[in-house]
């Protein structure tokens, strides 16, 4: 009996682990010289950027290092937003007005709570009536583009 417990040990299989995650959708995408894969519902747990470009790895790509490069053309609005914080005004100031701008005044919950056309160099938005909290200030083009956000802190 002794020795049939001294043989069971040899006789165990270990698992072994692989860097894999179960994700409700993804895809993977392979050329001859690379491949590139997604996962949707992924924790991130790192991130790098370089200039413009943003690289968020999650669980999925234990080992792999990828730099991307790509251009976005972005329009080029020269423009002042104060004071930072605020208690009763933030004044938006455009070096030039493009046509068919306009700003948009978000909540933290995502909601547009202001919006006005661009259609001088300076603009005022009221926020007397809103409640100490920070907000997110966009900037949005014709084509429904954000070109450029702030971050509004409202003090009482």
């Amino acid at each position: 009996m002794y020795l049939l417990l001294l043989l069971f040990p040899l006789s165990v299989i270990a698992q072994e682990v692989k860097p894999e995650v179960i994700a409700s959708s993804g895809d993977t995408y392979k050329t001859a010289s690379s491949q590139i894969s997604w996962t949707l519902g992924e924790v991130v747990v790192e991130t790098y950027s370089a200039g413009a470009s943003i690289l968020s790895q999650g669980f999925q790509q234990p080992g792999i290092t990828a730099e991307v490069g790509f251009t976005d053309p972005v329009i080029q609005l020269s423009m002042n937003v104060y004071p930072v914080p605020a208690t009763s005004y933030v004044t938006v100031e455009f070096q030039e007005i493009l046509e068919n701008l306009s700003v948009e005044l978000y909540n933290m919950k995502g909601m547009r709570i202001h919006a006005q056309p661009v259609n001088s160099h300076r603009l005022q938005i009221d926020l007397n009536t809103l409640p100490a909290a920070e907000y997110i200030l966009k900037i949005i083009s014709a084509d429904n583009k954000m070109i450029k956000s702030y971050t509004i802190v409202k003090q009482n």
